[in-house]
C-alpha cells in the first residue's frame, strides 16, 4: 500500500501555475497511465530545477495515485521542502520515509532528511537523525559538518571532521570546504594553526591541485578572514582556473580588510580578463567607494547597475547603492534607489533605516521603521532595531527613549548582542549610564563593538578613568580553567581595532594625556594600524590637542594616505596654537596637492586660525572667495567664524553689520554668541545687551549667553544689572557649567575644579599657592579682580582667583613632577585674565614651560610670555 502524503496549508500551498500531475480519469483516456520511474522522474527534474512548488505537487499527486516513493523520489521531495524551508511537510515526508522503510537503507536517504532539518533550522532533529544512522557514508558526515558550520558550531564541525577520520572515511573536497570556513571563525592563532593543516592536508591528497575551483575559492576566503590577506592574494594569483567565485572571493576579501584601492584594481583586472562583473562584486567594491570618497566611481557601478536590470534588482546591489549614497549624504539619491526597487526584502528596509539616522534625519528614519510593518508586513529583525535605536535616541518627536526597549523584548531580541549594543549606546546618550553597564555585565557574548560601544559611551559621558581600564581590561585574557565553555572563549582576549583607537584619542586630547596617548600610538605602530587614516587623523589630533604641534606635523607627514579630516585636524592645530600663517600654508598645500578636496570644516579651521592671529584681511578675503574659487556655500559657521574674526579684532560694527546680511532664524544663535563674546572682551555694552537679546530668543536654557552679559555688566560696574542676570538664571534653572581643568601625572589623570577642596592634596597646593602669590607680587604682578563677577570685597576677590581650576592644576604639576619638565594643563572653559597672566609669572619664577589648552585655543607660557601674545 502506496505511503500518502497529506500537505494541507498552511504547511503547504502550491500556486496556481504549478503543474500537479494525476493519473487518467477513466479507463477510456488514450494516454498511457504514468508508470512509477515516470512520476519519479518527473519529480527529480523538478527538484533538480529548483521547482520547489511544482516538485511537492507532484510527490502529492503520485502517492495519491497510489504510486508508492522509492529511494529515488523521496530524496527529490525532501529537497523541495527544504528549499522551501516548510518544517511541517519536511516532518510528514520523514514519517513517510520510516514507514516505508528506508530510514536506514539506502544511506542517501537519510542524508537527505538530515540535510532537510538543518535547512529548516531544526538542528536537534538533524543530531537525532544522524546518530540514529545505523552507518554512515562521507556524504553523511559531510552533511553534519556543513550542518554545524551552518548554525556557527565552528569546533563541533572541527570535532566532527576527526571524528569522520576516526571512523575511517576520507574527507572529500567538499568536507575541506566546510572545515576552512569552521577554521576561519576561531580565534586568529588558533584557525591559522588549524587552517595551515588543512591546507597542507589538501595539498597531499590532491584537493588544491585538481582544478576544483570551490575548495581553492574556500582557502583564499579563510586566509582573509584570518587577516593574511597577503596570503589570500598568493593563492589567488597561483590559481589558474579563476571562476568569477574566485573573483568575487578575493574582491570581498580585500574591501573587508579595507583594501579598498587594491579590491577596485582587481575588479578592472577582472573585466580585462573577460568576466563581466555580478550582484556580488557590485556589492562588495560599493563601500569601498564610500571609504575612498570616490563618488563618481559608485555612479558608474550604479549606471552599470541599471544597464543590467538583473543587477539593479539585485537585493545586496541594492542595498550597498542606498548605503554608498548615504554616507556621502546624498540621502535623496539613496531614497531614490530604495523607491525603485519592485521587490524590497527587508536588507534594503534596514539600510535606508540606518542612513537616515546616520545623516540626522531620525523623524524620517523612524517613519520608515513604521513602515516595514505596517506597509510592508515584514517582521523587523535586529538590525532594524540595531539601525532604528539611534534615531530614537536622537529625535526629539520620540520622547520616551527607553519605550522602544520593551518593544525589543517583546520581539524576543533583548538578548541579541547586535541589539544590545545599541541599546547600550542608547542608554548613555540618555545619561543612564548604570543601565548600559547592566546590559554590559549580562551579555552572553561580547563582541569588539560591545567593548567599543562601552568605552565610547563611558567617553562621551565623561568616565575618561573607567574607559582606560575597559580598554586595558578587553586585553586581558578572562578563561579559566573551570570556564571553558563557549560563552568563555567568545568573551575573551579582545584586541582593541582601530574604532578602539579612535574612540580613546579623543578622550586622550581632552585630558591632554600625553603619555597615555603615546601609549596609545606605540599600541597602534606594533599592531599596524597606524597606517590607518582615521587613525592617524586622531593620532595628530591627539598631539596637537596635547601641545605636541611637532609630534602631530611628524605624524602628519610620515602617513602614506591623507584625507579631508587629517588636513583639517593640523589646520585647526596651527590655529590654535597661534601659527596662522603657518596655517594658511597648509590650506594652500592641500589645495595645490589635491589630496584632499576642502569642505566646510577646512574653512572654519582656517578663519578660526586666522582669528587666533589677527590675520582679519586675509580671513575676510577667503570668505567672500570661498564659494567661487572652492566651491563651498558659506554656512551659518562660517559667518560665527568671521564675526568672531572682526569681534575679536575689535570691528565689532563689521560684525555686526555681516550678521545683518544673514536670513533670520535659529541658525543664527552661532553669530550672535560669537558677537557677545568679542562684546566681553571689548567691553562694549550696547552691542553685548543687543546680541544676548536675540540670544535669549533663540536659546533661552543655554547657561553661557547669560553668563558672558552678567560678564560684561559686572567688568563695567553695573552690578545691579549682573545681579538680575544671575537672578534671572535661576528662575529659570539655567546652571553655569563650572570650570574644570585636567593635569597628567605618571600613568594617573587628575581633576581639579574652582575652589576645589576633594583632592588629596588640595590643602597642600593652598599653602603652596599663597607663598607663591608672595613671590608673584614682587616680581610685579597684580592681581586682575575684575575677573571676579562678584560684589565683594578686594580680598575675597583674590581670594577666589587663587583657587582657579587651572592654578590648582599648575600648582599641582610643580609639586608633582621633576624641575625643568613642561606642565601640560586642559580646561573646559576660556582661561581668564587673571589666570593668562599669573601663568606668564609662574612659567618665569619656577622655570618651567606651561602649555595651557582652553575651549579656543594654546597658551605657551614661557619665562614670562605667552605664544599668543596676548592677543586672544
Amino acid at each position: 500500500m502506496a505511503s500518502t502524503l497529506i500537505l494541507s496549508p498552511p504547511s503547504f500551498t502550491p500556486p496556481h501555475h504549478a503543474s500537479i500531475q494525476t493519473p487518467p480519469a477513466t479507463s477510456s483516456d488514450r494516454r498511457p497511465l504514468p508508470t512509477p520511474s515516470t512520476w519519479t522522474e518527473t519529480l527529480r527534474s523538478h527538484a533538480r530545477s529548483n521547482s520547489f512548488y511544482e516538485a511537492l505537487s507532484t510527490f502529492v499527486s503520485m502517492t495519491s495515485a497510489g504510486v508508492s516513493p522509492d529511494h529515488f523520489a523521496f530524496p527529490a521531495a525532501l529537497k523541495a521542502a527544504a528549499g522551501l524551508k516548510v518544517l511541517d511537510a519536511g516532518r510528514q515526508l520523514h514519517a513517510a520515509v520510516v514507514k516505508s522503510g528506508y530510514q536506514s537503507s539506502p544511506v542517501t536517504v537519510a542524508n537527505t532528511v538530515l540535510t532537510m532539518y538543518a535547512k529548516c533550522d531544526d538542528i536537534g532533529s538533524a543530531f537525532k537523525v544522524f546518530d540514529r544512522m545505523p552507518e554512515r557514508d562521507q556524504v553523511s558526515w559531510n552533511s553534519m559538518v556543513a550542518t554545524l558550520c551552518m548554525f556557527e558550531e565552528w569546533e563541533l564541525a572541527l570535532e566532527a571532521f576527526r571524528m569522520m577520520q576516526e571512523d575511517g572515511l576520507n574527507p572529500s573536497s567538499f568536507t575541506l570546504v566546510s572545515v576552512a570556513q569552521a577554521c576561519s571563525n576561531l580565534s586568529k592563532s588558533e584557525g591559522l594553526r588549524l587552517g595551515k593543516q588543512v591546507h597542507g592536508y589538501g595539498l597531499r591528497t590532491g584537493f588544491y591541485t585538481d582544478g576544483r575551483t570551490f575548495t581553492y575559492n574556500a582557502l583564499v576566503a579563510m586566509y582573509a578572514k584570518l587577516g593574511k590577506v597577503s596570503d589570500s592574494v598568493a593563492l589567488f594569483h597561483r590559481f589558474d582556473y579563476r571562476d568569477i567565485v574566485t573573483w568575487n572571493t578575493m574582491i570581498s576579501s580585500l574591501a573587508q580588510n579595507v583594501q579598498d584601492e587594491e579590491s577596485l584594481a582587481l575588479v578592472c583586472q577582472m573585466v580585462l580578463s573577460g568576466i563581466k562583473p555580478d550582484g556580488v562584486t557590485l556589492s562588495s567594491v560599493l563601500p569601498a567607494c564610500s571609504r575612498l570618497e570616490m563618488f563618481s566611481t559608485g555612479r558608474e557601478i550604479h549606471a552599470y547597475a541599471l544597464r543590467n536590470d538583473d543587477l539593479f534588482e539585485n537585493s545586496f546591489v541594492a542595498c550597498a547603492l542606498v548605503d554608498m549614497y548615504c554616507n556621502f549624504g546624498k540621502v535623496d539619491e539613496g531614497r531614490h534607489v530604495f523607491d525603485r526597487v519592485s521587490e524590497r526584502r527587508i536588507g534594503i528596509w534596514n539600510a535606508m533605516i540606518s542612513g537616515y539616522a546616520q545623516n540626522g534625519l531620525y523623524e524620517e528614519a523612524l517613519d520608515l521603521f513604521i513602515e516595514v510593518e505596517t506597509i510592508a508586513g515584514l517582521t523587523p529583525n535586529a538590525t532594524t532595531l540595531a539601525s532604528a535605536l539611534p534615531a530614537c535616541v536622537c529625535s526629539e518627536v520620540f520622547s520616551c527613549k527607553e519605550s522602544i526597549h520593551g518593544y525589543v523584548v517583546k520581539r524576543g531580541l533583548g538578548c541579541d548582542k547586535y541589539v544590545q549594543n545599541a541599546l547600550m549606546d542608547m542608554y548613555f546618550r540618555v545619561g543612564k549610564i548604570e543601565v548600559s553597564r547592566r546590559i554590559f555585565n549580562g551579555m552572553e557574548a561580547r563582541d569588539l563593538v560591545s567593548w567599543n560601544t562601552m568605552i565610547t559611551g563611558c567617553i562621551i559621558t565623561g568616565h575618561f578613568s573607567e574607559a582606560f581600564q575597559l580598554l586595558s581590561q578587553m586585553q586581558r585574557t578572562r578563561n579559566t580553567d573551570e570556564e571553558q565553555d563557549m560563552d568563555a572563549i567568545v568573551n575573551t582576549n579582545y584586541k582593541p581595532n582601530n574604532i578602539s583607537l579612535i574612540t580613546v584619542l579623543p578622550a586622550c586630547a581632552t585630558l591632554a594625556a600625553l603619555a597615555k596617548g603615546k601609549e596609545i600610538h606605540a599600541y597602534a605602530v606594533r599592531n599596524s594600524l597606524a597606517s590607518d587614516v582615521a587613525v592617524g587623523s586622531a593620532l595628530v589630533d591627539m598631539y596637537a590637542k596635547c601641545g605636541c604641534l611637532t609630534l602631530s606635523r611628524r605624524v602628519f607627514d610620515r602617513m602614506a594616505k591623507r584625507n579631508v579630516i587629517t588636513w583639517n585636524v593640523l589646520i585647526m592645530a596651527y590655529g590654535m596654537n597661534g601659527q596662522g600663517e603657518e596655517a594658511l600654508r597648509l590650506f594652500q598645500d592641500m589645495v595645490v596637492r589635491g589630496e584632499a578636496k576642502a569642505n566646510e570644516v577646512t574653512f572654519i579651521a582656517v578663519f578660526a586660525a586666522c582669528s587666533h592671529s589677527g590675520m582679519v584681511n586675509q580671513g575676510v578675503e577667503l570668505f567672500h572667495r570661498m564659494r567661487k574659487d572652492h566651491g563651498v556655500e558659506p554656512t551659518p559657521d562660517h559667518y560665527a567664524c568671521v564675526v568672531d574674526l572682526l569681534g575679536r579684532a575689535g570691528k565689532l560694527e563689521e560684525a555686526y553689520h555681516l550678521i545683518t546680511t544673514m536670513k533670520p532664524g535659529t541658525q543664527q544663535a552661532e553669530v550672535w554668541s560669537s558677537l557677545l563674546g568679542s562684546c566681553r572682551t571689548h567691553g562694549d555694552v550696547e552691542l553685548g545687551e543687543t546680541a544676548a537679546n536675540h540670544l535669549f530668543q533663540l536659546e533661552p536654557n543655554v547657561a553661557s549667553h547669560y553668563v558672558l552679559l552678567s560678564n560684561i555688566y559686572a567688568a563695567a560696574g553695573l552690578w545691579d544689572k549682573a545681579t538680575e542676570i544671575r537672578k534671572k538664571m535661576k528662575e529659570l534653572g539655567v546652571k553655569k557649567e563650572p570650570g574644570c581643568s585636567w593635569i597628567e601625572v605618571g600613568d594617573q589623570v587628575h581633576q581639579f575644579r574652582a575652589g576645589d577642596s576633594l583632592h588629596p592634596q588640595c590643602a597642600r597646593l593652598h599653602s603652596f599657592l599663597e607663598k607663591l602669590w608672595s613671590r608673584m607680587r614682587k616680581e610685579g604682578y597684580v592681581p586682575d579682580t575684575s575677573c571676579v563677577l562678584h560684589n565683594v570685597d578686594e580680598d575675597e576677590k583674590e581670594l577666589i582667583l587663587c583657587g582657579h581650576s587651572e592654578k590648582l592644576a599648575i600648582a599641582f604639576g610643580i609639586l608633582n613632577t621633576p624641575p625643568g619638565t613642561p606642565i601640560r594643563v586642559a580646561k573646559n572653559l576660556r582661561v581668564c585674565n587673571d589666570c593668562h597672566t599669573a601663568s606668564k609669572y609662574i612659567s618665569k619664577i619656577e622655570g618651567r614651560e606651561i602649555i595651557l589648552r582652553d575651549i579656543r585655543r594654546f597658551h605657551h607660557f614661557r619665562n614670562g610670555f605667552c605664544s599668543c601674545g596676548d592677543y586672544w
